[in-house]
């Protein structure tokens, strides 16, 4: 049975990871993650295995977003699975625009991260995105 504080825990993980790679924090960014952590978004080809993956994928959004991508994360669950512990929610990404009024939606979707509770806390060691829109990345 996972506890309420290792419920708080993990949602601090979520926290942490939308707050590390929106603002550069890249080696916070790195302590979420297993050593062995995979990303996988459906109906795209993209697939980020390992750490230096996670973060690279990170800082390309970040250029591109020219450091204004804000991720938002809400109606987090958690529940054991199978025997993991897994936190779904929902994510809006955005940019945040350099002028009031300039801020966009860039795309939304659901979570679903399978996280493990380590010796150094709760990490992400697998990560599915299922996009609500349909598109190509152009990096």
């Amino acid at each position: 049975m996972i506890s309420v504080e290792d419920r708080i825990a993990i949602h601090e993980l979520l926290a942490r990871f939308a707050h590390c790679t929106d603002f550069g924090d890249w080696e916070g960014l790195s302590a979420l993650y297993t050593e062995d952590v995979v990303t996988e978004m459906d109906g795209l080809s993209m697939r980020y295995e390992e750490i230096a993956a996670q973060v690279e994928h990170a800082k390309d959004s970040d250029r591109q977003a020219e450091g204004k991508n804000r991720h938002l994360n809400f109606n987090l669950f958690i529940e054991e699975e199978a025997g993991a512990v897994v936190a779904r929610y929902f994510f809006l990404n955005m940019n945040a625009g350099k002028a009031p009024m300039a801020a966009s939606i860039v795309v939304a979707g659901r979570m679903r991260d399978t996280v493990v509770r380590t010796d150094e806390g709760w990490k992400i060691a697998h990560r599915r995105v299922t996009f609500d829109q349909q598109f190509d990345l152009d990096f």
